[in-house]
């Protein structure tokens, strides 16, 4: 009787393990011992990297999981059973898509169609789209990456030998010295603006005032005025111009006699003429027209 108690201890023992184990591996995969979720099968032609138990999310948010994996001989199509949370709801024209991350793990996506459309009644079949696969992606670009690599190779040799080039050196030593000018330039600007701009503002206003002031005192002045006396003073002075022709050129006063008679311009030159011999003669034969003693007039 002891042995007998003894073996259904050992029993009792084995069968608790065995359910502590199931237990353990079910929730180690994230399943659930009573299960409430809703259920929906996907049908999907490539299901790489999917697994019992992996992730099923919508946009970056799990709502459930992959309860199991199927495959069907008739289509030869893979059936997935979905276990989703009862609260969500499937909008119809949902589809869903392997996505693979940069460490190589793999999750189920759901990308959801638009709110208004009804919702998906659990135990309905979701259909699956072409894989968005990340290193897929990475491994499309490898040849074209490969190809760059000669060029950014022949682009890093030019730059080592730009970098190690003496005239990188006086350039960029010129140009410091460029920005150093331009500094001071800057300084220079800076001061005039603080000190001679102003004193030139101040100057250039007492301009302005004093051009207001002459601009004030040529208004008052009385420019039409003026011009009316000019124009009188010119009238006058082309009438008197016109008098002097007209006097020169009639014959009928003393200054158009001697203007215009030929005898007389004659006469004046022939007097002119002889006073000029008599003059001459005055000068060489001074004692013909002067006497002159101490002791008085001579007898003749």
């Amino acid at each position: 009787m002891k042995f007998f108690t003894k073996e259904i201890k050992i029993a009792i023992t084995a069968i608790i393990a065995v359910i502590i184990i199931y237990v353990g591996v079910i929730l180690l995969k994230g399943l659930k011992i009573f299960n409430t979720d809703a259920e929906y099968i996907v049908s999907m032609e490539d299901v790489t990297g999917i697994s019992v138990s992996s992730d099923v999310l919508v946009n970056g948010l799990k709502i459930g999981y992959v309860k199991s994996i199927r495959y069907n001989k008739q289509n030869q199509g893979i059936y997935l059973s979905l276990s989703v949370n009862p609260s969500f709801e499937i909008p119809t024209g949902t589809t869903v898509f392997v996505s693979k991350e940069l460490l190589g793990s793999s999750k189920l996506n759901l990308e959801l169609g638009r709110p208004s459309n009804p919702p998906i009644a659990p135990g309905d079949t979701l259909y699956g789209t072409e894989s968005n696969d990340l290193m897929a992606a990475v491994g499309d670009m490898m040849p074209q990456i490969e190809e760059m690599l000669p060029k950014i190779d022949s682009i890093l040799t030019s730059l080592n030998a730009l970098a190690s080039d003496p005239a990188l050196a006086a350039t960029l030593h010129n140009l410091e010295y460029t920005t150093n000018s331009l500094r001071t330039t800057t300084d220079e600007v800076n001061r005039l603006m603080r000190s001679d701009v102003p004193q030139l503002l101040a100057s250039a206003n007492h301009v302005m005032n004093n051009a207001e002031t002459l601009t004030a005192t040529l208004n008052d002045i009385d420019i039409a005025g003026i011009a009316q006396t000019a124009n009188q003073t010119l009238t006058n002075a082309n009438q008197a111009v016109g008098r002097l022709n007209t006097a020169m050129n009639s014959r009928d006063n003393t200054l158009g006699l001697l203007l215009n008679d030929k005898t007389l311009a004659l006469r004046l030159d022939t007097t002119v003429i002889n006073a000029s011999l008599l003059l001459e003669d005055l000068r060489l034969h001074p004692k013909r027209y002067v006497h002159f003693s101490i002791f008085g007039k001579k007898n003749k």
